[in-house]
């Protein structure tokens, strides 16, 4: 594959992210402020929904830093590794967020039905522009992003501290 098409790609990857990092800054300010609302500020799975939106957010940036590592052709030795490794991460906090979002949702009362439902709309942006990204990624690499996908699932299974 030629740099011009590499770089495509690449491009694609990186507006996906970028409308996906919009939506989840405003997720993030609404999580914030569900604090702030007695009905939400205890409710099961805030902590957990707060906590998935900011590893979203980390998600976001550090696949957009790979993207501009390689861009500026620094030599990375395991470059699509990382890739890879960050893609599919971001795609696996993107499955949390769901169910710790709806069990925060079954505390709303009618006073926060709105920032629910924007939450939830919100939420969705931030699902298909992960998904995106990733479809990105894998038409990137082809049959390669199997097999980088296998090596890099060992280090996925290393639970955070």
């Amino acid at each position: 594959m030629g740099s011009s098409q590499w770089n495509g790609y690449l491009d694609a990857i990186d507006a996906a992210l970028e409308k996906g990092m919009a939506a989840k800054e405003v997720v993030c300010s609404i999580t914030t402020g569900f604090r702030q609302i007695s009905s939400l500020r205890n409710a099961p799975g805030l902590n957990t929904y707060h906590a998935t939106v900011a590893d979203i957010g980390y998600g976001f940036d550090a696949v957009r830093g790979t993207i501009a590592r390689l861009r500026k052709g620094e030599t990375i030795a395991l470059g699509k590794e990382m890739l890879v490794f960050d893609l599919d991460t971001l795609r696996i906090s993107e499955i949390q967020l769901h169910p710790n979002f709806e069990l925060v949702a079954k505390e709303a009362t009618p006073d926060t039905y709105y920032l629910i439902e924007q939450s939830r709309l919100l939420n969705q942006q931030i699902a298909q522009r992960i998904n995106e990204a990733n479809r990105g990624g894998k038409a990137l690499l082809g049959a390669e992003w199997n097999v980088i996908l296998k090596r890099v699932q060992n280090v996925q299974a290393i639970p955070r501290l």
